[in-house]
């Protein structure tokens, strides 16, 4: 499966949402960048999932996923 983002989209649409993540604390942004990528694993691997509807999945729970991170 590949990531319907790179590493570099990813880090622009966490900033486009107000979480300001720099290459400074690289730790940092590998962490979310890992889990983000296994969220989509996770999400590949349930039964019944459509890969048409996949992107759009997608979307709702990147919208979660930001809304997870700004808890933190």
């Amino acid at each position: 499966m590949t990531t319907p983002m790179n590493r570099s989209q990813f880090i622009t649409a966490l900033e486009n949402n107000g979480i300001s993540l720099d290459e400074s604390r690289l730790h940092e942004v590998n962490y979310y960048w890992n889990l983000w990528c296994d969220t989509l694993k996770q999400m590949n691997k349930k039964p019944g999932v459509n890969p048409a509807d996949f992107e759009e999945k997608v979307f709702k729970h990147f919208a979660a996923f930001i809304t997870w991170m700004k808890k933190q």
